[in-house]
């Protein structure tokens, strides 16, 4: 029995991997496109003007984080569930629980984004030209507002659907970025490229993911009525609620780091460092994808209560993206600064010890990443929440204080300690969670009682 389990978990981690193969090869795509259309506005509009681009998408794109709901966790948690139990009815609430957020998320953070721009301008130095720039760019955060479409087509397991996704938006960038700089256009050409790109992304998004439903029939009867959606799916607002925060506190390195730099060192070291972090960064991009490729597996082994398995597949991934991540810092130590210099010009070239540390950092938090979908698994986001609140709460903090008195590779150093920090807080976490559970299990299985701490009940341990 015990060979059979095995087998089975090796092959839902080679399965998992299939499925990265075929998201990495439109993320790989993506992602030469996405650093070709930064490689473009960087040399056409030089470090400054660049440096305001950088600040500018990240105005929208992080109001976009705070305000936007990760819905696709609560459609893969609740709808497995009830796709197992063939509840059409139950599953159109939890799309329309989705879509509803998303949307409302969105238009909160195009208020937010038009509102505050004027506010921000003195920190970022922004004149009011810049600051009608940002206020016009704010519908982006719209065209982000399709997690619910996303997790739907992880849910079905159409991770090629999900591929050709991928590189929809990079290539309407990368299109209209060489078009821009054919033309010597200025910044705010850019800026529109990336608004329409973002809304392209967005309808293929919709299109896949609704087209996929109504063919499985589940589309069925669907009508325009919100009321009760949380009946079927017990804790769900919470849920939702939950991974929002979490997600929102992710974007201190992701989005805030920008603006600190910016606030901090200027424009021109804002752009030096978002440079280093669009390359940086990638190397946890594959990771991202078994991230996605993982969570509904280990969301259905949570429902069976196979922590052993649970366990068994998380190490092993670790493993997996930990020695790739290596491989890759060491190719930073060594080309680094002949990668940026190809990419974005000699002037950018200041970037390259900042990159390594990235990369490092990139590296130690990858070792870890399955932390994440095993605890959304067993349906204990606000164990990431507390985790998350910590580590980038740290990481902010440490960061402000190493700029002032370090210049931009402080940032860099900020980055790797709160890496280590987080590795090791996310590691505790997560075996803690696991044995208590597996504890709990066993206890009720002695008791002759159904254990109530199962992630079988929708709901049920959110927030313990």
């Amino acid at each position: 029995m015990d060979q059979r389990l095995g087998t089975h978990h090796t092959g839902l981690l080679a399965r998992a991997l299939g499925n990265v193969g075929r998201l990495l090869t439109g993320k790989g795509a993506g992602a030469a496109m996405q650093l070709g259309s930064f490689a473009l506005i960087a040399r056409g509009l030089g470090p400054v003007e660049f440096g305001l681009f950088a600040l500018l998408q990240t105005h929208v794109q992080f109001l976009s984080g705070v305000a936007t709901v990760q819905s696709n966790q609560a459609v893969i948690h609740y709808g497995v569930r009830h796709l197992a139990a063939q509840d059409r009815t139950a599953f159109q609430a939890t799309i329309k629980a989705g879509t509803l957020m998303d949307l409302a998320g969105a238009l909160v953070a195009m208020v937010l984004a038009f509102f505050l721009a004027p506010v921000v301008a003195p920190f970022l130095e922004w004149d009011a030209r810049v600051v009608f720039y940002a206020q016009c760019f704010t519908p982006l955060a719209l065209a982000n507002a399709i997690a619910t479409p996303k997790g739907m087509l992880r849910l079905f397991g159409r991770f090629d659907l999900l591929a050709r996704h991928v590189v929809v938006t990079p290539a309407v960038r990368l299109a209209g970025c060489a078009v821009a700089f054919a033309a010597g256009a200025p910044l705010p050409a850019y800026l529109a490229v990336w608004l329409v790109a973002g809304y392209a992304g967005a309808v293929v998004a919709l299109v896949m993911a609704w087209r996929q439903a109504a063919s499985r029939g589940l589309l069925a009867g669907l009508d325009a009525d919100v009321r009760g959606l949380s009946q079927p799916n017990p804790g769900i607002w919470r849920f939702m609620l939950i991974s929002n925060l979490h997600s929102t506190l992710l974007l201190v390195p992701n989005q805030l780091s920008v603006f600190l730099v910016g606030g901090i060192a200027g424009p021109a070291a804002a752009g030096l460092y978002k440079v280093a972090r669009e390359i940086g960064t990638a190397v946890g991009k594959p990771v991202d994808l078994l991230n996605q490729a993982l969570y509904p597996d280990l969301a259905r082994l949570a429902s069976a209560r196979d922590w052993q398995g649970l366990t068994r597949i998380a190490v092993r991934a670790g493993l997996l993206a930990g020695g790739v991540a290596a491989l890759l810092y060491l190719l930073a130590l060594v080309a680094g600064e002949a990668i940026i210099g190809a990419l974005f010009g000699r002037e950018f070239a200041a970037a390259a010890p900042v990159l390594q540390l990235l990369v490092l950092a990139t590296a130690i938090s990858v070792t870890v990443f399955a932390a994440e979908p095993v605890l959304y698994a067993l349906g204990r986001p606000d164990v990431l929440l507390k985790m998350s609140a910590l580590v980038n709460g740290g990481l902010f903090a440490l960061m402000a204080w190493m700029l002032t008195r370090m210049g931009l590779i402080g940032a860099g150093w900020a980055s790797v300690i709160a890496a280590a920090a987080g590795a090791l807080l996310a590691v505790a976490c997560t075996l803690a969670t696991l044995r208590g559970r597996a504890a709990a299990t066993a206890a009720a299985t002695a008791d002759g009682m159904p254990d109530q701490s199962r992630s079988g009940a929708p709901g049920g341990n959110i927030g313990r």
